[in-house]
Protein backbone atom coordinates (compact mmCIF):
# COMPACT_ATOMS: atom_id res chain seq x y z
CA UNK A 1 0.00 0.00 0.00
CA UNK A 2 1.25 3.06 -0.75
CA UNK A 3 0.95 6.53 1.32
CA UNK A 4 0.77 10.12 0.45
CA UNK A 5 3.54 12.07 1.89
CA UNK A 6 1.06 13.79 3.95
CA UNK A 7 -0.21 10.51 5.64
CA UNK A 8 3.39 9.39 6.54
CA UNK A 9 4.46 13.01 7.90
CA UNK A 10 1.57 12.83 10.26
CA UNK A 11 2.17 9.17 11.49
CA UNK A 12 5.86 10.24 12.47
CA UNK A 13 4.40 13.88 14.34
CA UNK A 14 2.22 11.23 16.10
CA UNK A 15 4.62 7.97 16.92
CA UNK A 16 7.61 10.34 17.38
CA UNK A 17 6.43 13.86 18.37
CA UNK A 18 9.15 15.08 16.07
CA UNK A 19 8.83 18.12 14.15
CA UNK A 20 9.26 17.08 10.32
CA UNK A 21 9.15 18.66 7.44
CA UNK A 22 7.81 17.28 3.93
CA UNK A 23 10.96 18.61 2.12
CA UNK A 24 13.55 17.07 4.71
CA UNK A 25 10.88 13.89 4.96
CA UNK A 26 11.12 13.33 1.25
CA UNK A 27 14.61 13.73 1.27
CA UNK A 28 14.96 10.82 4.21
CA UNK A 29 12.84 8.32 2.20
CA UNK A 30 14.60 9.13 -1.03
CA UNK A 31 18.09 8.54 0.49
CA UNK A 32 20.17 5.43 -1.04
CA UNK A 33 20.46 2.81 1.31
CA UNK A 34 23.06 0.96 -0.29
CA UNK A 35 26.25 3.12 -1.44
CA UNK A 36 28.99 0.27 -3.68
CA UNK A 37 32.66 0.98 -3.76
CA UNK A 38 33.95 2.97 -6.38
CA UNK A 39 34.73 1.13 -9.84
CA UNK A 40 32.26 -1.71 -8.97
CA UNK A 41 30.09 -2.34 -11.30
CA UNK A 42 26.63 -1.83 -10.64
CA UNK A 43 22.93 -1.95 -12.40
CA UNK A 44 21.06 1.24 -12.87
CA UNK A 45 17.88 2.78 -13.74
CA UNK A 46 15.13 5.60 -12.77
CA UNK A 47 12.85 3.38 -11.81
CA UNK A 48 12.56 0.60 -9.45
CA UNK A 49 10.02 -1.38 -11.02
CA UNK A 50 13.00 -1.83 -13.92
CA UNK A 51 16.18 -1.74 -11.67
CA UNK A 52 15.55 -5.87 -11.57
CA UNK A 53 15.21 -6.01 -15.23
CA UNK A 54 17.86 -3.52 -15.85
CA UNK A 55 20.60 -4.06 -19.04
CA UNK A 56 22.40 -0.30 -18.32
CA UNK A 57 25.74 -1.07 -16.65
CA UNK A 58 28.80 1.13 -15.72
CA UNK A 59 31.22 1.29 -12.90
CA UNK A 60 30.75 3.30 -10.28
CA UNK A 61 31.88 6.61 -10.03
CA UNK A 62 30.09 7.95 -6.44
CA UNK A 63 27.08 9.27 -5.69
CA UNK A 64 25.90 13.53 -6.76
CA UNK A 65 24.98 15.96 -4.74
CA UNK A 66 21.00 14.84 -5.58
CA UNK A 67 21.95 11.41 -4.08
CA UNK A 68 21.60 9.98 -7.40
CA UNK A 69 24.12 6.88 -8.53
CA UNK A 70 26.90 8.22 -10.98
CA UNK A 71 28.34 5.74 -13.83
CA UNK A 72 30.13 6.71 -16.58
CA UNK A 73 26.92 7.22 -18.92
CA UNK A 74 25.18 9.17 -16.70
CA UNK A 75 23.18 9.68 -13.18
CA UNK A 76 20.85 7.12 -11.83
CA UNK A 77 18.13 7.26 -8.85
CA UNK A 78 18.29 3.48 -8.25
CA UNK A 79 21.34 0.93 -8.36
CA UNK A 80 21.86 -2.61 -7.89
CA UNK A 81 24.31 -5.48 -7.69
CA UNK A 82 25.07 -7.18 -11.03
CA UNK A 83 24.44 -10.61 -10.99
CA UNK A 84 26.96 -13.51 -12.06
CA UNK A 85 25.35 -13.70 -15.00
CA UNK A 86 25.60 -10.20 -15.84
CA UNK A 87 28.98 -9.72 -14.47
CA UNK A 88 30.45 -12.43 -16.99
CA UNK A 89 28.31 -10.68 -19.68
CA UNK A 90 31.07 -7.27 -19.11
CA UNK A 91 33.96 -9.08 -20.16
Amino acid sequence: MLYDLGTIQATILRVLGKSVTQVKLKAELEKATWVPELDRMIAVSDSLDDLDASDRYGLFMGMTENNQYKISTGRWRYARVLTTDEIAKCY
